[in-house]
């Protein structure tokens, strides 16, 4: 019988020690990986909605002007060209969150579909050109998701404003039934009834000289002479803000 609760003396102290490690672990990865980058931009309102209807914005220059409101009881997209509103939807944002990757899930993730490694389910916030455009067929170089009609913004964390994955778990069904509430890895996720609106504004709108814009304020940044730097690119911007 003393043996017995030696033994199981010693077995509950490595759980107990194991779910402590565990939990240190995760707090440690939690604190790395939950740092926002430098060029974010603050809480708050970010778009100047009466200014730009005036024409007295830098934000003029751009055909299309995206405006998402990442704040966890707004989830929303408004979609304005030329001055005009011409969509408003619901939308889903990154979960604010990390999710845990463990060895035994990243092989699994590799295999089938997913990330391999633990990651912040973060949308950075600020004021972002579209980079790169693609097509319906579109799937993540990483977790191998359906991405149709993914619009990037932000390509050093991979975000783009895109359908709802119809490969989710749960189908799509359960992605648009999320919509107006935080549920994705980082990127937009926008209903597959509004999506090609979107697309088609920004094929439409297609490149010329936009002025290069600062990603935290959105104000015009200049040349060594003080003249507004003006770069080849997208006439589509991205404001994420949360307020």
């Amino acid at each position: 019988m003393r043996q017995l609760l030696t033994v199981f003396s010693i077995l509950l102290l490595a759980t107990l020690f194991s779910v402590q490690s565990f939990a240190q672990s995760k707090a440690e990865i939690e604190r790395r990986l939950m740092v926002e980058d430098s060029y974010e931009a603050s809480y708050g309102q970010l778009f100047n909605e009466a200014a730009y209807f005036r024409g007295d914005t830098f934000l003029n220059e751009y055909t299309n002007v995206i405006v998402i409101n990442k704040a966890a009881n707004k989830q929303t997209l408004r979609l304005y060209t030329n001055r005009q509103l011409m969509l408003s939807t619901k939308v889903s944002t990154g979960r604010e969150d990390v999710e845990h990757i463990g060895a035994v899930r990243g092989v699994f993730n590799k295999i089938f579909k997913g990330t391999t490694q633990s990651h912040w389910r973060h949308t950075t916030r600020g004021f972002y050109t579209i980079k790169r455009v693609e097509g319906y067929n579109y799937r993540s170089g990483e977790s191998k998701f359906h991405m149709p009609y993914a619009m990037f913004f932000n390509d050093r964390r991979g975000l783009a404003v895109h359908q709802v994955p119809p490969d989710l778990s749960g189908g799509e069904a359960a992605g648009e039934y999320a919509l107006g509430s935080r549920a994705s890895s980082g990127c937009v996720r926008v209903h597959k009834n509004y999506i090609q609106q979107i697309h088609t504004a920004v094929l439409a709108a297609d490149k010329g000289q936009i002025p290069v814009l600062s990603t935290k304020t959105g104000q015009a940044q200049l040349d060594e002479y003080g003249r507004v730097r003006y770069e080849r690119g997208y006439k589509t911007i991205v404001i994420v803000e949360e307020y």
